[in-house]
């Protein structure tokens, strides 16, 4: 174990302290007791006080909120595992990660990243036709103020949640950008509308080969999937390559729609879960695809779409086509936690076996046909792709 991870075990240790000191507190209160003939209560308890009255004495800055000391301390209770994939969601986290799943949000569809050196928030994507697009914001906007705060010192989530909210929101974003050589800042109002997240996009490739880029798996994905297929079809496909390289996973019961629309009956996926067991899915047969497949993998194919190519692979549907995917096939659930104190946690509940009993966690599915990108990002999908370039050789010869 490293000096970080230690660090952040003992860290995320005391924090979770002072958060069932919290829960004690109010559990003497009302007479509750949460650890009967245990003196651990006890001990939470100690530790807590201790640590409460050096933050009071000493601490120098501004008093920070209850509600930030609370969640922050259920934050450490569950990094007190040692597992990344399991998190808690402030009422902020926990919203924005249910529009992710979801596939739709009411924003003004545009991506903000975070400078990690300086904090610039800059404008990363902007979704053509959608509020951002509209407004007159662009791509590389540094953003200055949200509604009149300055925004230099705010965290990134701190800075979405100013924008984002419900539909016909209106914010006024102070950007500044590069204009005939020189620097200049402009005020720029957006108003926030339902925005459904297009995951899914295609095209016909030369020779009739149709191709599927899939960007993540979401809830909208899954008709998305089908309305692709069906362009394809109608367009006379001979053969289908699927893209998920980059594709870091997202919704299984995405997954398993979109499985069911190219594999005959059988199964599919198995989830081995500690509180309910082994739950096996499988395909119903309402629907398959018929002609040869091919699927693209890369290093940064994980989870969700690890199950997808390896399942496809496992059938014996699909050619898989690229390099090693990334090796991430444990099961992540989200509870929510607003009836009671509040915002979510994502837990590792379990792991994902794929039909033919092989798990891919901390191991990836090895392509069928290795090919390694050559290009830059800009040319995925493109002509100087040339994994691509393989798939459709490997399809042809099919």
């Amino acid at each position: 174990m490293n000096r970080e991870r230690i660090k952040g075990f003992f860290l995320g240790v005391a924090a979770g302290i002072l958060f069932l000191a919290a829960l004690i507190i109010i559990a003497k209160y009302f007479g509750i007791h949460l650890f009967p003939n245990s003196s651990l209560s006890e001990d939470i308890w100690e530790r807590a006080r201790v640590v409460e009255q050096y933050i009071d004495r000493y601490y120098w800055k501004e008093d920070v909120s209850d509600k930030k000391i609370s969640e922050y301390a259920a934050k450490g209770m569950v990094s007190a595992l040692g597992d990344k994939y399991s998190v808690y969601f402030t009422d902020e986290e926990y919203e924005e990660t249910m529009n992710s799943v979801n596939g739709d949000y009411c924003g003004i569809g545009a991506t903000i990243r975070q400078n990690t050196k300086t904090g610039e928030k800059i404008i990363e994507e902007i979704q053509e036709g959608k509020p951002a697009d509209k407004a007159g914001l662009k791509v590389g906007d540094e953003l200055k103020k949200v509604n009149g705060v300055d925004i230099k010192d705010k965290s990134l989530t701190d800075t979405v949640a100013m924008i984002k909210g419900s539909e016909g929101k209106k914010s006024v974003l102070l950007i500044s950008r590069t204009e005939n050589g020189g620097e200049v800042e402009k005020e720029i109002t957006v108003v926030s509308e339902k925005i459904v997240n297009q995951s899914i996009s295609s095209k016909l490739l030369d020779d009739k080969i149709g191709y599927i880029k899939i960007s993540n798996f979401d809830n909208e994905s899954i008709e998305q999937f089908a309305q692709e297929i069906q362009k394809l079809e109608k367009q006379k496909q001979k053969g289908m390559i699927i893209d998920v390289r980059n594709n870091g996973g997202g919704s299984l019961t995405a997954v398993v729609e979109m499985l069911d629309e190219l594999l005959p009956a059988g199964k599919l996926i198995t989830e081995q879960i500690k509180a309910e067991g082994d739950k096996v899915y499988t395909s119903t047969d309402e629907k398959h695809f018929d002609k040869p497949l091919v699927v693209l993998i890369n290093e940064k194919s994980a989870s969700a779409s690890e199950v997808f190519a390896g399942t496809l692979q496992d059938r014996k549907k699909a050619t898989l086509v690229g390099v090693k995917s990334f090796g991430k096939g444990i099961v992540q659930t989200i509870f929510s936690l607003q009836k009671s104190c509040g915002g979510g946690i994502k837990l590792t509940t379990g792991e994902y076996l794929l039909p033919s009993g092989r798990s891919i966690h901390e191991v990836g599915l090895t392509p069928d046909v290795e090919e390694t990108y050559a290009g830059g990002d800009e040319g995925y999908g493109g002509k100087e792709d040339n994994q691509l370039q393989k798939a459709v050789e490997v399809l042809e010869n099919q």
